[in-house]
């Protein structure tokens, strides 16, 4: 676990060095305790639960299974790796899809969603119980235990580098994209994994956005094998939550059911959110975004 919090930690400061350099931050409301405040919070919240679920995992297996720790350090690390990664990667995409379609699930990923300028904070910004769903968080202690923390290491260390360089604002991939030097190998890589022009998609509004697409979070093939993949090789016209869609205070957000608002609170937040839209209209919608009441938002 303590190669893990390294490897976080360093790649965080090393893609926030070179964002502050080119003036992500300088950006309207990015040093706010609404963005900025908010997300670094959550990456505390998330090492704390990484930390936590090694803890628990170990424990259990001991307790429930002895004898099982190394039990396939005779496996090959060509063979676990492989199948450890793509079976994250795949509940990972699930879970994230399902959160767009079910209103208690999205009041767990609506956080991730609610800034409005793009950056590494925003990679882990989420309800802790949100940390506590994803399959990963019990899958890395479990390969540990089993004697691969070669392969927990190494898988971690190229999702952090991925997720991190996909929610930057730093578009590279667009210049790649374009370079008759590039483009050809950018139209394979782009399709297997998720890069910023492809998951911008996500977290756009606009013309440019839609938040029931690109759902994976290294991996992007699973997006294009269930017909979910957007490539626009293009800038957003901005990101966030529609216009109207209620934000509730940064702690609840993040620690929601253990922090919430008063009724009084609530409705104020629910005002200007015009009802859900008749069925016909949400079935023709390019993008649908649940807000945490169950309201459905029409993304035009």
């Amino acid at each position: 676990m303590l190669h893990g919090t390294v490897f976080v930690l360093v790649f965080l400061a090393l893609f926030a060095a070179l964002e502050l350099a080119l003036g992500l931050y300088r950006r309207t409301g990015a040093l706010t305790m609404r963005e900025l405040g908010a997300s670094l919070v959550s990456v505390g919240a998330y090492l704390v639960i990484r930390g936590a679920s090694f803890v628990a995992v170990t424990w259990a297996l001991g307790a429930l299974w002895p004898g099982s720790e190394g039990a396939l350090a005779g496996v090959s690390s060509l063979v676990v790796f492989p199948i450890y990664v793509l079976l994250d990667e795949y509940g990972i995409y699930w879970v994230h899809r399902k959160s767009h379609e079910l209103p208690w699930l999205w009041r767990l990923h609506k956080p991730h969603h609610v800034p409005r300028n793009m950056n590494i904070a925003v990679t882990y910004r989420e309800n802790w119980l949100w940390h506590v769903l994803l399959p990963g968080t019990w899958m890395a202690p479990l390969v540990v235990w089993l004697g691969h923390p070669g392969a927990y290491v190494l898988g971690l260390a190229i999702r952090t580098m991925i997720v991190l360089a996909e929610h930057s604002d730093l578009r590279w991939d667009l210049h790649l994209q374009q370079s008759r030097f590039t483009r050809h190998a950018m139209r394979v890589l782009e399709r297997i994994v998720s890069l910023p022009d492809t998951h911008h998609v996500h977290h756009g509004v606009g013309r440019f956005g839609n938040a029931t697409k690109n759902y994976g979070a290294a991996l992007i093939c699973f997006d294009w094998i269930h017909g979910t993949l957007m490539i626009p090789h293009a800038r957003q016209e901005g990101f966030g939550l529609p216009e109207g869609a209620p934000v509730e205070p940064w702690a609840e957000q993040l620690f929601w059911p253990f922090v919430r608002s008063t009724k009084h609170e609530r409705a104020d937040r629910r005002r200007p959110i015009e009802p859900t839209p008749p069925t016909a209209d949400l079935a023709m919608a390019e993008a649908v975004i649940y807000t945490a009441d169950g309201r459905a938002v029409v993304v035009r």
